[in-house]
């Protein structure tokens, strides 16, 4: 029994893809899928970085291929999932979580910022979606779609009207394809990761830290921590394990669902 349970994780002879995979939550993603045996496209528009996590998952005995890319791009989405098929023969996994997060007041975005937040959070999705969604059908039953959304979603903060709007829209997406490929074997769910401290995070934790007043970065980090029921910020791979509970077996009756790995922070006013 103890081994059958075991086996519900194990991805021998899955492929995985991970948008915006290079650092961050796409790196702690990349790892856990590749650690439990997928064969990982890491995919980035920052393809030195890529290239660096896919070393250290092939140092580490797992297969990976970096592979740059944007997703905002209809031949950039296209090529990536072709990339990843013809190195690895199919896909079973796909997790859409390459996302942009440039902090302005709703009144002072740029037009060309809103489109590119929207472009990159909710068409890249979009488009990289609809590229792997044939292969992901060959690969069903037991095929994967896994968006990453955010806390934002439930808790909103000032200066991310654009982000909101682009993760809203994600997880509305992420029903339509759960209710329209359940049938067809495919489940597609949301994590939404609440504080987590990642080199993209620090921009915006150094920009509460001068609306505070307070050039200490670490005294931000730890007064936003002490909010947190759970009482400190996430790790990247506190992401990565919950993607791997959605890309398992364990998860094969779980679609349309949003859940939010984020220490409890939801529920604080």
């Amino acid at each position: 029994m103890q081994r059958e349970i075991q086996g519900l994780f194990d991805l021998e002879g899955r492929v995985a893809l991970v948008t915006g995979g290079a650092k961050g939550i796409g790196q702690g993603i990349a790892d856990n899928l590749a650690r439990a045996g997928a064969a990982v496209g890491v995919a980035d528009v920052d393809v030195e970085s890529a290239e660096a996590t896919a070393k250290t998952l092939r140092e580490a005995g797992c297969r990976a291929l970096a592979i740059e890319a944007d997703v905002a791009d209809e031949a950039g989405s296209a090529g990536m999932v072709a990339t990843v098929v013809q190195a690895f023969g199919r896909l079973d996994i796909l997790v859409n979580n390459a996302a942009i997060y440039p902090m302005s007041p709703m009144d002072e975005i740029p037009l060309e910022l809103w489109d590119r937040v929207l472009g990159v959070n909710l068409r890249g999705v979009f488009l990289a979606t609809k590229a792997a969604l044939p292969h992901l059908k060959e690969a069903a039953p037991g095929a994967r779609i896994v968006n990453i959304s955010s806390i934002n979603t439930a808790k909103s903060y000032v200066g991310m009207p654009h982000y909101d709007a682009s993760k809203g829209g994600l997880e509305a997406l992420t029903r339509s394809n759960a209710i329209e490929y359940a049938p067809a074997g495919i489940t597609a769910n949301v994590i939404a990761p609440g504080a987590v401290k990642t080199p993209g995070s620090l921009a915006v934790r150094g920009t509460f830290a001068k609306e505070r007043g307070d050039p200490d970065t670490d005294a931000v980090d730890a007064d936003f921590a002490s909010r947190i029921p759970a009482g400190d910020w996430a790790q990247p791979d506190d992401i990565g394990r919950s993607v791997l509970l959605l890309a398992s077996r364990a998860a094969d009756y779980i679609t349309g669902q949003t859940i939010y790995v984020d220490g409890g922070l939801k529920l604080t006013v």
